[in-house]
């Protein structure tokens, strides 16, 4: 296993519940802010028993070097920037940190200021991702994001003024009343501010959010699916001519501006989530943190772990997932890495699978890489259950 570990810190924190979110996150009193980084410390104190733990030659946390961190929530700019800058603090007495770690903080516009902008990078922050999501003020509301498109654009202003050269910003496809003509002012107004990164996403219902309980879920007021297909697969090529290279189904960058701790979820290696409601994956293990943050401070103040389950991966499941998260990249599977990891050869094990997911031309297998095609990628489910055991 390499010695290389990614974190990811969680922030529940919001100004405001979006309509879509289902992630642990909510609008909580300021007073809960100090008692929950304090919980925090205590999970990062712990860090090295942990890996001592699943570790099979016993050694610590020094053996590890973090090379990419994470800051996500919620909203993380929320929080003053002393508080970010103490969990790194920590962070970096109990781990050692690469030359040139990536650390990336999660903003939602308008929460920024100078200041904490100034307290963030002093920690050592260097990547910023801005929840921007749509430039329609009318579809903010809607979905219930305090922002406005005005607020978006003053944000990558203070971040360029600041030094920030690595940003990254969210826009999603599929909003309740979002029109053809919403989606290209989206795509005109991201190449105006020209980000290094851009994640691109498809709205998705979940039950347990706002809008799936208030929408259902046929979603009555959403675009059609095959229209924001079809705004996709548009997006794809006009941002590959506007100098974004797609490498992911949902992520584009300039040039050597990949997402260097997602492509940690993406290519099977390990992570530690700290926080409540974080997930982690390290030596065959995945396990999640306590989602109300109550109760995950009530449970680190009293001694206990934070951790409401942990379960081994079979290596059927592991398989799955290697594949399902592999062929999410533009760079496809590495099969001989498989054949290497699991005994035997993809091609030998679905044989059949392949050859039809060829002639529907879904996927192209080129020497040892598999990948989906430009059509695979609209229709990436269907190809992803093929190789569910």
């Amino acid at each position: 296993m390499s010695n290389r570990l990614g974190l990811y810190i969680h922030v529940p924190f919001c100004l405001s519940k979006c309509s879509y979110c289902h992630f642990a996150s909510g609008v909580f009193p300021g007073s809960l802010i100090k008692p929950y980084f304090g919980a925090l410390r205590r999970e990062v104190e712990g860090l090295p028993e942990l890996s001592q733990k699943l570790n099979a030659k016993g050694t610590g946390a020094a053996d590890w070097v973090i090379d990419t961190i994470f800051v996500g929530g919620g909203t993380p700019s929320l929080v003053d920037g002393r508080e970010i800058g103490q969990a790194l603090g920590w962070i970096r007495s109990t781990f050692s940190l690469a030359h040139v770690p990536e650390i990336t903080l999660e903003v939602n516009p308008g929460t920024l200021t100078d200041d904490k902008l100034d307290c963030y990078r002093e920690a050592g922050v260097n990547r910023i991702s801005l929840g921007v999501q749509t430039f329609q003020d009318r579809l903010l509301k809607k979905v219930g994001r305090s922002h406005s498109a005005a607020d978006s654009i003053s944000t990558v202003e203070m971040c360029r003024r600041k030094g920030i050269d690595n940003l990254n910003v969210d826009l999603i496809a599929g909003l309740p009343g979002q029109t053809e003509d919403d989606w290209q002012e989206n795509l005109v107004r991201v190449a105006a501010l020209s980000p290094e990164h851009l994640s691109l996403y498809l709205l998705e219902i979940h039950e347990d959010a706002h809008l799936g309980k208030r929408e259902g879920l046929a979603g009555a007021s959403l675009p059609d699916e095959d229209q924001v297909a079809a705004w996709y697969q548009e997006s794809v090529d006009w941002l590959g001519s506007a100098g974004w290279e797609q490498y992911e189904i949902s992520n584009f960058c300039k040039p050597g501006r990949q997402s260097r701790h997602n492509l940690k979820y993406w290519t099977d290696q390990p992570f530690v989530g700290l926080g409540c409601g974080a997930h982690s994956y390290w030596a065959g293990e995945r396990w999640g943190n306590e989602r109300d943050p109550v109760r995950y401070v009530k449970l680190l103040e009293g001694g206990e772990p934070a951790t409401t389950f942990r379960s081994k991966i079979s290596p059927g499941k592991h398989l799955e997932e290697v594949i399902f998260l592999g062929l999410r990249l533009n760079a496809g599977l590495d099969l001989w890495r498989c054949r290497r990891q699991f005994g035997f050869d993809l091609r030998d094990r679905f044989g059949r699978e392949l050859s039809q997911l060829v002639q529907e031309g879904l996927i192209e297998i080129q020497g040892d890489r598999l990948k989906l095609t430009a059509r695979g990628r609209l229709f990436s489910n269907e190809v992803f259950v093929q190789f569910m055991q």
